[in-house]
């Protein structure tokens, strides 16, 4: 089996074997032999059951590529989703884990939302909700519900977000503004075969209007799932890749909320 790039989601949550089978890096036993004396490893495994016992459960896995023949350090990410937390629109509040056991990164948790009608799974940016980040030197299970805790009474922060998202219409200068700004979050400098026009065509009845909340998922879909298609030079199809580094998605998500904050 290859290792790279894998990736599982499921309206239904995740059993252990379904976790396994995409990233093994979860039921890792001990860390890297290339670890510090100071490394106290924190298996991801652990967290689940502390998170599990707090009514979160793993709706989407994936890990990240790996040299190694199993990948059975490196980071991976779990988003959870607890059926007691009500939703907040067309959206469901998650928490969003990201650990790894070479010792080149914190055990890490991230409040996001999964937006139903097109499965897009959005990042808060941290002015909104700050990420957690536990180094792997120390752990509290005390830790844990303190963050699940501090998600479920940020849902109505968020809520608020999100309605003023909504009620912000953007005009279409604004709306080819956000277009650019949008495309230098993952380009850099820009794509040269990637257009405004790209960006900002809704595929689906429900993403169309110039509110705020609509440009921004549509914006923030063709960012992380691709698929838009240009010619090349040579006359050859290209299409745009998804984007599976979980530290670019974890960026990207966060600098687009902050985008688009900047227009309330």
């Amino acid at each position: 089996m290859s290792y790279s790039n894998l990736f599982k989601q499921s309206t239904d949550p995740l059993t252990l074997s379904q976790i396994e089978e995409v990233a093994p890096s979860v039921f890792t036993t001990s860390p890297s032999e290339n670890v510090s004396d100071k490394y106290t490893f924190i298996p991801t495994t652990q967290i689940l059951e502390d998170m599990d016992r707090e009514g979160w459960e793993v709706h989407q896995v994936s890990q990240r590529k790996s040299k190694q023949a199993n990948g059975q350090y490196t980071k991976h990410m779990l988003r959870l989703r607890n059926p007691h937390v009500a939703k907040i629109g067309d959206s469901v509040p998650e928490i969003i884990l990201t650990n790894s056991h070479d010792g080149r990164n914190a055990f890490s948790l991230h409040a996001g939302l999964f937006r139903l009608v097109c499965s897009n799974g959005l990042i808060i940016a941290d002015q909104t909700f700050e990420q957690t980040r536990i180094k792997h030197q120390w752990y509290d299970m005390n830790q844990v519900k303190e963050l699940t805790d501090n998600v479920i009474k940020s849902v109505p922060q968020i809520a608020g977000k999100m309605t003023q998202f909504e009620q912000t219409l953007l005009n279409d200068t604004q709306r080819t503004e956000f277009a650019k700004n949008a495309i230098r979050l993952r380009w850099g400098q820009g794509h040269d075969n990637i257009t405004v026009d790209d960006m900002l065509f809704a595929t689906r009845d429900a993403d169309r209007g110039n509110s705020l909340w609509k440009v921004f998922n549509v914006v923030q879909e063709k960012l992380l799932r691709g698929g838009m298609i240009y010619n090349l030079p040579t006359g050859r199809q290209q299409t745009v890749r998804a984007l599976t580094n979980i530290d670019e998605q974890v960026k990207v998500n966060k600098n687009l909320w902050n985008l688009a904050e900047a227009y309330i």
